[in-house]
């Protein structure tokens, strides 16, 4: 599914790069570019960080 209409970031490649040590929005946006345009994805991008962190995987390869 994609999460970034602007940059046509699909939730995999998301995953991916939070997987690789993305802790913020600024790091998504730089890895990605998910989040750096109109922001209307912001907010699933932080429901994806604040999951991330849930089940504790904030580490590469977690």
């Amino acid at each position: 599914m994609i999460v970034c209409i602007c940059e046509g970031v699909s939730d995999r490649e998301v995953k991916r790069v939070l997987r690789q040590g993305a802790c913020d929005l600024g790091s998504l946006r730089r890895e990605c570019g998910a989040g750096g345009d109109c922001g209307s994805c912001r907010p699933q991008l932080r429901r994806m960080l604040r999951e991330l962190k849930a089940t504790g995987r904030q580490t590469p390869g977690g």
